[in-house]
């Protein structure tokens, strides 16, 4: 996925969940060491993957990501909840990206 339609996922999403343009993006670049994970934890949060690499796996309450499971008839690059990333690669770092969709808090 390019960051192009993750935008325009993450503006659909926030319309769909009636939030309209009330929401922050930000751009997370994580680097993650050979056979290692990382943990997120997303609870308003949605996190979209961006061109992931073939060795990561991501899984959370919304699905999973991880192309080197042929059990899995569908991959997940929006997430939310508490997010795992896994660098299942024995020999290399990798780069893994996010587009971070933050809801604003309403302030009366």
């Amino acid at each position: 996925m390019t960051e192009g339609l993750a935008i325009e996922l993450a503006k659909r999403k926030m319309e769909e969940l009636s939030v309209g343009e009330n929401y922050l993006l930000r751009f997370r670049h994580f680097q993650i060491a050979p056979v290692s994970k990382l943990e997120l934890k997303a609870s308003n949060e949605l996190f979209i993957l961006i061109d992931p690499d073939s060795m990561i796996k991501v899984f959370s309450k919304a699905g999973v990501y991880n192309v080197q499971d042929n059990k899995i008839n569908e991959m997940q690059y929006i997430h939310r909840g508490n997010i795992t990333v896994i660098n299942q690669g024995k020999k290399e770092f990798m780069q893994v990206m996010f587009l971070q969709v933050i809801p604003k808090l309403k302030s009366e």
